[in-house]
């Protein structure tokens, strides 16, 4: 009698899995839909690319920077350390997601 018990909850537990499997397919509506509005939702609050180390540097040219001593990605931010014509130290912060120069 109890092999009986064992094997009428093992077919149980069988039917349950089989069940569980083919129940989760046939509801999941369509994994290309989800994949889709999550795609979409992802792009509309997706950031621009980051500037690049390059890009940083003619930013900085272009605003007084004339020697780099130092640039260094630090978050959103490029952190930029150098010296202008007559010599005197400057520093610059630059976003690294528009290209602003923040005072």
């Amino acid at each position: 009698m109890k092999q009986f018990a064992f094997l009428a909850g093992a077919a149980w537990l069988a039917a349950g899995l089989v069940g569980a499997g083919t129940a989760s397919a046939a509801t999941s509506a369509s994994p290309h839909h989800k994949t889709h509005i999550h795609n979409k939702l992802a792009a509309k609050h997706a950031k621009p690319p980051r500037l690049s180390e390059e890009a940083a540097r003619r930013i900085a040219w272009r605003s007084g920077v004339d020697h780099i001593e130092e640039i260094v990605l630090s978050g959103e931010l490029w952190e930029v350390a150098g010296r202008d014509r007559a010599g005197n130290e400057k520093a610059l912060d630059i976003h690294a997601y528009d290209g602003s120069v923040l005072d």
